[in-house]
């Protein structure tokens, strides 16, 4: 029997050319024992990008494609104060909207899959309601207790997380969804809007504090959401092509999912680690309009 891994993306139809570069990976570094079915919430895809999407995963009889549209959606709800848009708030929805799934791993389109990572198809999770790697970004701050901004009273007290150095990031995050809805989270993510008004991290720190408070998370290594910055050279990417080639595995890699954090993205602007990116682009069927001449 396949192991079934749904997957699912939250973006609005400008940035779906760089979910598309994330669908790419998945699909190089697929496992044939696995049955993949990506689900894309948004508010609007075109018709055109429906089309080039079904086109890209058709050769492969393991992925599906399902887009699901959020009808009458209150963007003046969340709070917004940088670069990211309202989509990243939609997957506060996942869990009402996959009731009949038991897990589901959520990807933000910033990133690259670059191994096989199928065995979140049944990684347990300890009773936990996800499975997440950390922010080392966060944990540093709050471990060292001198930063102004965000400080170990913020986490504890405005947050309410029990443990604020087991803050995660949520650019990939497994839901334990038949947990999930056992406590009917949805209602508690909502809840702590009202709560939480003005959230530096936005979505990320309203699902720290909703998840710590209501059963945690299950860390695991950083390899599955790497988010310290590698010099990815044009060497590198060629022995990545031959184990790809010859169907050598990758799991003696530095990562297994590389997330290109912050607001400057590899598609700006010529980052140490754009190779990665560029490499998996090119097997996008939005690579000219990513990188037009």
């Amino acid at each position: 029997m396949m192991n079934f891994l749904p997957i699912v993306f939250t973006c609005d139809d400008f940035y779906f050319k760089y979910t598309s570069v994330v669908i790419a990976s998945l699909l190089v570094n697929q496992n044939k024992n696995c049955q993949y079915e990506i689900n894309i919430i948004s508010e609007y895809i075109s018709n055109e990008n429906k089309a080039l999407a079904e086109k890209q995963i058709s050769k492969f009889s393991n992925f599906s494609i399902k887009f699901i549209i959020l009808e009458d959606f209150d963007a003046g709800k969340f709070y917004l104060n940088s670069y990211m848009t309202v989509s990243t708030y939609y997957r506060f929805y996942i869990p009402q909207l996959f009731k009949n799934y038991k897990r589901i791993l959520y990807l933000d389109s910033d990133l690259i899959v670059d191994a096989d990572i199928s065995e979140l198809a049944v990684m347990d999770f300890d009773d936990k309601l996800a499975i997440c790697s950390p922010s080392p970004f966060i944990v540093d701050k709050v471990k060292a207790g001198n930063d102004e901004v965000f400080t170990r009273e913020y986490f504890q007290e405005y947050l309410k997380m029990p443990d604020p150095t087991l803050y995660f990031n949520a650019g990939v995050m497994l839901y334990n969804l038949k947990k999930m809805h056992e406590i009917e989270i949805t209602e508690k993510f909502f809840n702590a809007i009202e709560e939480i008004k003005k959230p530096l991290l936005q979505d990320q720190d309203i699902l720290n504090s909703v998840l710590s408070r209501n059963g945690g998370v299950k860390m695991v290594s950083s390899k599955y959401n790497m988010t310290k910055a590698y010099t990815i050279t044009s060497k590198r990417i060629f022995l990545e092509n031959l184990k790809e080639l010859f169907g050598i595995s990758k799991k003696d890699n530095w990562f297994y999912i590389y997330h290109y954090v912050g607001k400057e993205k590899p598609w700006m602007e010529k980052r140490i680690d754009g190779l990665l990116f560029e490499k998996y682009a090119k097997k996008s069927p939005f690579y000219s309009l990513i990188f037009p001449k």
